[in-house]
């Protein structure tokens, strides 16, 4: 799973994860820092694609109660687009609108440095295949084209 939250324009939050393969792991970087990361430059273009497709109900929240325990931080509420792949046929397709992903981001949070950022790319090496990316990244622009 890959997330997105773009907060001003200058900084993005990125949040990734993959089953199996431990905690997630999450940066907030510059726009700029991200535009020179080849993968998550593509599938952040290919979230932006998404943008604008048919959504999911827009009453969906946070409980009041649930509230007080992220007081000191923003909640946002993020539309899910994903590509899922049937087992038995190997048949892809993407989907959006069927959840929502809630993040909470401190108010203090910052830019992350030179050194974090180096930190997190090697934690995204270790997680994520990248082998024959060009063609995945190619099958989910037309998978979600088709949205």
């Amino acid at each position: 799973m890959l997330l997105f939250v773009k907060l001003d324009k200058d900084t993005v939050f990125v949040k990734a994860s993959t089953p199996g393969r431990g905690m997630g792991i999450d940066i907030m970087m510059s726009y700029d820092q991200l535009m020179k990361h080849k993968y998550l430059k593509a599938y952040y273009e290919l979230s932006l694609t998404a943008i604008g497709k048919p959504n999911i109900d827009s009453e969906y929240g946070l409980q009041d109660e649930d509230a007080k325990y992220y007081e000191d931080a923003k909640e946002f509420y993020i539309d899910a687009m994903y590509i899922i792949e049937d087992i038995l046929t190997k048949e892809k397709v993407a989907k959006k609108g069927d959840s929502y992903h809630m993040e909470y981001l401190r108010d203090d949070a910052t830019v992350a440095t030179d050194a974090e950022l180096a930190e997190f790319n090697a934690a995204y090496d270790a997680k994520f295949d990248e082998t024959n990316f060009d063609e995945r990244i190619a099958t989910y622009k037309a998978l979600v084209s088709q949205l």
